[in-house]
């Protein structure tokens, strides 16, 4: 069952929740629609649990990491909200969870990372100028 989330992870997640920062804004409902039946689907898989290891983090943690560094630092950026303690409490309470958050960059790195990949990808100002001014 491992294997089948770590791949449900990397194959479908990560891509659909991608999808709603870089689609046309004409199908950005639907893509936001599509990311959230994944967060949905993510959040049944923790089954109660505080770690999708159980007590340890295992493959599924790591594998899930994005939704609790890359989606905090996309939504901040952008203004859209996925992942919030309202609309998935259990996957929330994850992605902030001690454990997890100990085996991540701190996010202001991953909001620098983020506006200088996207910036020299696209060759054009910082996405949104005022977030690297936050200290």
């Amino acid at each position: 069952m491992t294997r089948f989330w770590a791949k449900f992870i990397g194959d479908k997640c990560w891509t659909a929740i991608r999808k709603p920062e870089w689609s046309p804004e004409s199908e950005r409902e639907k893509a936001m629609e599509e990311a959230c039946e994944c967060l949905k689907a993510l959040e049944s898989a923790l089954n109660g649990n505080k770690l999708y290891g159980g007590h340890t983090i295992g493959l599924v943690d790591i594998a899930a990491n994005f939704t609790g560094f890359w989606l905090s630092i996309v939504q901040e950026a952008t203004g859209r909200e996925l992942l919030s303690a309202h609309k998935f409490p259990l996957l929330f309470n994850w992605s902030h969870c001690g454990i997890v958050q100990e085996c991540l960059l701190p996010q202001r790195q991953g909001i620098v990372h983020l506006q200088s990949s996207c910036c020299s990808t696209l060759n054009k100002q910082p996405m949104c100028p005022s977030i690297l001014n936050k200290q």
